[in-house]
C-alpha cells in the first residue's frame, strides 16, 4: 500500500510538472509574440514618423542616380531641379522615401514593410491577400491589424497599421478628392519568424533542464518522505505489538489485569461524571483444578483459550471489555444497567456449556461450565472502583456455593 501511494504522488508530481512545463512553454511563446508584434509596431510608428517629417518639408530633393530615379507617379511642379553646377535633383515623397527605405531594410536585416492601399497609384504597391484584409479591417475602424503568417513558404510576424491623411499630404493628393483623416492605405511590418525561432528555442531548452531538475528533487524528497513513513511506521507498528503485548494475555489473547486495571478506572471516572450505571461481571471455570490435574496443563491451557474465545465473540461495544483476570478467571465491565447486565451474564454461561467441552471430573456437569458474579453500581464521588469489583466477587462466591454453573447476583 506504502508503495502505492508513492507512485501516485510520483506520478501526480510528474503530471503537475509536464502541466507547468507545457503551460509555461506556451506563455514564452505568446510572450515572444507580443514581443515581436511591438517591435513591428514600433517600425510602423518610427516610418510614420519619418513620413511626416518628410511631408512637413515638402518632401526632401536628392540625385539622380540609378538607385534613385525621378519618380513617375509623382504629379507636381518642380519634380526635378537642375543645379547651377549641373547636377540633377529629383523630389522624394513621402511615399517614394518609405519604398527606398523598405528596400534598404530588407537587404540588410531581412524586415519586409510596405506602403499599399486598394486603389494604388503604383503596381509595386498593390496589397496582397493579407494586407487587403487587414485594410478592409482598417475601413470597419480597426487601428491596426496582426498575425503569423506565411510570405513565400516562410513564417513572418506581421504587423500593419493605417496611413490617415494630414494637411501637409494634401499637397500631393489634392486632385484625389480627399480629406484630412482618410485611410489612403498602410504600411505593413513583416519581421522573419526566425527573430524569434532561436530565443524560443533557447528558453524551452532552459525550461527543460529546470523542470527536469524540479521533477528529480521532487521524486527524490517523496522517496526519502516515503522511507522516512516507512520506517516511522515500523517503528510505531513495533511499539504498538509491545504495546499489546504488555497489555494482552499471551495464552487467550483477551486483555489482562493491567489493562482491565486501567479500563476500570477510567470507565469509572466518566460513569461518575456522567451518573450512568457500571456493571461487572467476574467468571470462573468450575472445577477448573481438577480439570488440570486430570488432563494435564497443556489441555488446561487449550481449555482457558476455547473459553477466551467463545466470551470474546459477545463484546464489540467500545465500551464494554472481556479481560482475563487471572488463571481460570475472566471479568466483564460493561455501560449498562442490572437487568442487561443480568440477561448478558446468562448468555455467556450458555456459550461456555453450548461449547460441549468434556470436563471428566465435574461435579455439575460431563462439560465446561462457568460460574458467575454480576454486581451493577452508579458509580459516586464518595466511592472506589474496588467496590464494584468486591461486589462482583462476592455474587461469583454466592454462585460457586450455590451449585455452580450459574449466574448470581450481589444483593445488598
Amino acid at each position: 500500500m506504502k508503495g502505492v501511494s508513492f507512485l501516485i504522488f510520483s506520478v501526480l508530481w510528474l503530471a503537475m510538472i509536464a502541466f507547468s512545463f507545457h503551460y509555461q512553454v506556451e506563455d514564452d511563446k505568446k510572450y515572444a509574440e507580443r514581443v515581436v508584434f511591438k517591435q513591428a509596431e514600433m517600425f510602423f510608428k518610427h516610418l510614420v514618423q519619418i513620413r511626416q517629417w518628410n511631408s512637413q518639408h515638402g518632401g526632401v530633393y536628392a540625385p539622380i542616380t540609378v538607385n534613385t530615379a525621378p519618380n513617375p507617379y509623382l504629379k507636381v511642379p518642380n519634380r526635378d531641379v537642375s543645379l547651377p553646377n549641373g547636377i540633377q535633383l529629383t523630389l522624394i515623397n513621402p511615399a517614394y522615401m518609405t519604398r527606398q527605405l523598405a528596400e534598404l531594410e530588407e537587404n540588410g536585416s531581412g524586415i519586409r514593410f510596405h506602403i499599399t492601399s486598394l486603389t494604388p497609384i503604383r503596381p509595386e504597391n498593390k496589397a496582397d491577400d493579407w494586407e487587403a484584409k487587414a485594410l478592409q479591417a482598417f475601413a470597419k475602424g480597426a487601428s491596426f491589424f496582426t498575425e503569423l503568417t506565411d510570405i513565400g513558404g516562410q513564417p513572418f510576424y506581421r504587423y500593419m497599421g493605417p496611413l490617415k491623411l494630414d494637411s501637409d499630404c494634401l499637397k500631393c493628393h489634392a486632385d484625389q478628392e480627399s480629406e484630412v483623416g482618410d485611410i489612403r492605405g498602410g504600411i505593413s511590418v513583416s519581421l522573419p519568424g526566425e527573430f524569434i525561432d532561436d530565443f524560443v528555442s533557447d528558453r524551452v531548452e532552459r525550461l527543460r533542464k529546470s523542470h527536469l531538475l524540479i521533477a528529480a528533487v521532487g521524486l527524490l524528497a517523496l522517496l526519502i518522505a516515503s522511507w522516512a513513513q516507512s520506517k516511522l511506521s515500523r517503528r510505531l507498528t513495533k511499539a504498538q505489538s509491545h504495546l499489546q503485548l504488555a497489555y494482552l494475555d499471551s495464552l487467550t489473547l483477551l486483555p489482562n489485569r493491567r489493562y482491565y486495571d486501567a479500563f476500570l478506572r477510567r470507565e469509572w471516572k466518566r460513569a461518575t461524571r456522567h451518573h450512568y450505571p457500571l456493571s461487572m461481571i467476574m467468571i470462573d471455570i468450575d472445577f477448573f483444578k481438577a480439570y488440570n490435574d486430570n488432563l494435564g496443563h497443556p489441555e488446561g491451557d487449550q481449555c482457558l483459550r476455547q473459553v477466551g474465545r467463545t466470551l470474546r465473540r459477545y463484546f464489540r461495544r467500545s465500551g464494554d471489555l472481556i479481560a482475563r483476570y487471572g488463571g481460570e478467571e475472566f471479568c466483564v465491565v460493561a455501560a449498562c444497567d442490572s437487568m442487561q447486565i443480568m440477561q448478558l451474564a446468562e448468555i455467556l454461561r450458555m456459550a461456555v456449556e453450548t461449547m460441549k467441552l468434556p470436563h471428566p471430573d465435574s461435579n455439575v456437569s460431563q462439560y465446561v461450565t462457568i460460574s458467575l458474579g454480576v454486581a451493577t453500581l452508579i458509580p459516586a464521588e464518595n466511592m472506589e472502583c474496588g467496590d464494584l469489583l468486591l461486589h462482583a466477587d462476592q455474587a461469583l462466591y454466592k454462585a460457586k456455593h450455590s451449585g455452580r454453573n450459574r449466574v448470581a447476583k450481589y444483593q445488598v
